[in-house]
């Protein structure tokens, strides 16, 4: 279906003001009055503080405010970006008496200046009686481990999903295949870090400027925190440098809240970007012991996981990022016979919380090398052992307890086969040292959280005097291009063309509900909520019409902010004129303006395969990628420009996961060894390889316009991608990224070694 508005390669709203330097972030905020805020984090992986000192830190000429764990309010939360009723347990503090991994909190500071909030710090003395620490989930949940959080066995979360008797299928099947493999921690590394504005007002409430993706989950979490009701807390989202599921979390501002609180002044805390790498949030570390059964012709008969993950000092999203790996470990492959068993342990690593793609990145690494490695064992074309097993329109995910309802998979890895000269390219090049293959991975993306959590979003739209509207959301722009897609989304419902929507967001005193930007969520369950409110409008300004007009309203539209005849395409008059004399009617005033809440009762799927063209020095284990081809069936794309610019972004970011990304800690004292971006490697723009970018377009039926989750799944299986061409090319099975250099040259050694016994 042709629409006027969306599938149109609108440019980002807020494009031109973040190029010319314009668009508020949050440091722009900052006005004289404003206090500095810094934070002591703790030097050792585990210890109770025995006592604390701070005295001439307060003493300090310029000092406002000095806290401990003594001078805080000791209620128990969860930072957890979720709405509630919350799916993680409450195991934090604003400021604790134990500390639980290297840059905890042991006191903060505001003062007059960032550089006396730091010579503050220098002078707290603190006596820690360290205990044991464990970086590595096995060891955590040992038994005799020293507990991280009391009654828990250092064990947070423990589940099993069966289906149908795996046992007997392994029976049945010709082909009994068993790997192991391990993701590592990665850091998000957004160009604005963690940063927050507190101002404390005069009736006891607090004003909060922040960069969290979540401001309506945010004033939730202060509320707890603080022991303070919701109503005295207002929240509002500036623009966001970024945030890729690290900014989900309410990670500073309870902490910010209670130094504004106590200085009697606004307080701005922003994190150094050593700060942001072992105090901000991390993506989940997971250990995988991967078992499939397969019959002779590549029919999958049985399918078995067990995944052991790191959530690191506190939940944060802990446990559920690994049932949401369950959800889709059971979707990509379904099969008769499946047992899943996902396990999250504490341990004193830094938190790890939400993450582009949410667990899949981990799940995909470790399902797709294996199906690579299946097909190897087989002597079978990787592509065609897929298309045997993969998910179908009208398959029933017996984990999510839903039907899909449209999937272009298959249609994809023929195109894949095509773009790629596929066919052709299953032998490895070899060209001196150097080793040149193809790889394949395929992946599913849920496009939201139903059944499993709680899904609502608003949107209301007011028509103004002129003809033009004001549309209200509480959904998130973080760079994906949001908010463009929201207006267009607004103007294919109304009628009223995007220029003339003005948009108000990030405002939780202002904007309807919504729980913000995680799990690609918003243009399909916001969206949703934005077209039926602009409908809602639209049948509202045609009804007025046709009482002014003495005609039928089934037989006027609106369009371009004009009421036109819809039997001759004429037009009657101007849609400005008419709401004009609607709000001037004395006798019976009315501003047309509709407020509505959507909650889905289904789940689309995103689908898509990412093929590799990678090239293997054998001499020195440097793998160079020469293009990567990333195929997604989204569903409708709303916008194709700011689709394509969030595949780009998540090959980017899957591309650093495969090859060089990786938070290394000291195993003696459980500090980072590389927080920062000289010893942290991610690639730059120019390590980027060629790349194609292809659409699937299908219709999910339960969307505002068929569009399906795109802003995570372009970062889930470029990695694995990758990976399966660098099995290729050298042969070697290799089960951990990133795939360095050096890890490379030593598997291809250690190949070389075993040759030659």
């Amino acid at each position: 279906m042709a629409y006027e508005y969306v599938g149109k390669p609108y440019a980002r709203r807020d494009g031109v003001a973040k190029v010319r330097g314009e668009a508020k972030y949050v440091a722009d905020l900052l006005t004289d009055d404003t206090l500095h805020a810094k934070v002591l984090h703790s030097p050792v992986a585990h210890a109770r503080i025995k006592s604390i000192n701070v005295e001439k830190a307060r003493a300090l000429p310029g000092v406002a405010v000095v806290l401990t764990h003594e001078d805080v309010p000791a209620h128990v939360y969860s930072g957890t970006g979720h709405p509630a009723p919350e799916d993680t347990p409450r195991d934090q503090r604003i400021i604790d008496q134990r500390v639980r991994f290297v840059g905890d909190t042991v006191a903060a500071v505001a003062a007059e200046t960032a550089e006396i909030a730091q010579k503050a710090l220098r002078l707290i003395d603190v006596e820690y009686e360290e205990l044991p620490f464990y970086l590595d989930p096995h060891d955590a949940i040992a038994p005799g481990a020293e507990e991280i959080h009391e009654g828990t066995g250092n064990l947070l979360g423990d589940t099993v999903f069966d289906y149908g008797d795996v046992e007997e299928g392994f029976k049945q099947a010709d082909y009994v295949v068993e790997d192991t493999f391990k993701t590592p921690i990665v850091v998000h590394t957004p160009m604005e870090t963690h940063v927050s504005i507190v101002i404390p007002e005069t009736d006891g409430s607090i004003t909060v400027h922040t960069s969290n993706q979540c401001p309506h989950v945010c004033r939730r979490i202060l509320g707890v925190a603080l022991d303070m009701p919701v109503s005295k807390v207002h929240v509002i989202r500036a623009e966001i440098g970024g945030g890729f599921g690290g900014k989900q979390d309410t990670v500073q501002e309870p902490l910010n809240a209670a130094l504004a609180l106590a200085a009697g002044r606004p307080v701005f805390l922003e994190f150094t970007r050593e700060e942001e790498m072992y105090y901000g949030r991390t993506r989940h570390s997971v250990h995988f012991k991967v078992k499939t059964g397969v019959m002779k012709d590549g029919t999958i008969v049985a399918r078995q996981m067990d995944a052991l993950s790191n959530t690191g000092a506190y939940s944060s999203h802990g446990h559920i990022v690994l049932m949401n790996a369950m959800g889709q470990f059971s979707a990509l492959y379904p099969v008769a016979n499946m047992h899943y068993r996902a396990r999250t342990a504490y341990t004193n690593s830094p938190v790890a919380g939400a993450m582009r793609a949410y667990g899949i990145p981990q799940l995909t690494f470790a399902t797709e090398a294996h199906m690579d490695n299946i097909a190897a064992q087989m002597n079978m074309d990787p592509i065609e052992l897929r298309e045997k097993n993969l998910i179908k329109t009208g398959d029933f995910n017996p984990h999510n307890n839903y039907r899909v309802e449209s999937c272009g998979v298959q249609c994809i890895l023929e195109t894949g086969r095509v773009l790629t000269d596929w066919n052709n390219r299953q032998t490895v090049q070899v060209t001196g040292d150097k080793r040149r293959a193809l790889g394949v991975a395929c992946f599913s993306y849920a496009q939201h959280t139903y059944p499993h959590g709680n899904e609502m979003a608003g949107a209301r739209m007011t028509i103004v005097e002129d003809g033009s509207a004001v549309l209200a959301i509480g959904s998130s722009e973080i760079g994906q291009g949001n908010d463009t897609a929201m207006l267009q989304i607004a103007a294919e419902a109304s009628g009223i063309p995007v220029e003339k929507i003005k948009l108000v967001t990030g405002d939780t005193d202002v904007c309807p509900m919504d729980w913000g930007a995680y799990a690609s969520r918003q243009v399909s369950v916001s969206g949703m909520a934005v077209k039926l409110a602009a409908e809602a409008c639209k049948k509202e300004m045609i009804d007025v019409a046709s009482v002014r007009m003495k005609e039928l309203s089934e037989n006027l539209d609106v369009r371009s902010c004009k009421i036109v005849d819809t039997r001759s395409n004429a037009e009657r008059g101007d849609l400005g004129d008419v709401v004009f004399d609607h709000c001037y009617n004395l006798e019976k005033p009315r501003v047309i303006s509709h407020e509505i809440y959507y909650s889905p009762h289904t789940n689309g799927i995103t689908v898509g395969a990412v093929f590799a063209d990678v090239e293997v020095d054998m001499g020195t284990g440097r793998v160079d990628v020469k293009k990567i081809w990333s195929l997604i069936d989204a569903g409708t794309i709303i916008n194709p420009q700011t689709a394509e610019g969030q595949v780009h972004g998540g090959v980017f970011m899957s591309y650093g996961y495969g090859l060089m990304e990786q938070l290394l800690l000291d195993p003696k004292t459980g500090k980072i060894l590389n927080d920062n971006l000289l010893d942290y490697k991610m690639p730059t723009i120019l390590d980027m390889p060629e790349m194609e970018v292809h659409f699937e377009q299908t219709h999910d039926p339960h969307s505002a316009y068929g569009n399906k989750s795109l802003g995570e799944p372009p970062a889930i299986a470029p990695a694995v991608a990758i990976r399966n061409a660098v099995r290729l090319a050298t042969g070697i099975n290799f089960t951990e990224i990133p795939l360095t250099p050096q890890r490379v040259r030593l598997a291809i050694a250690e190949k070389e070694r075993e040759a030659n016994v």
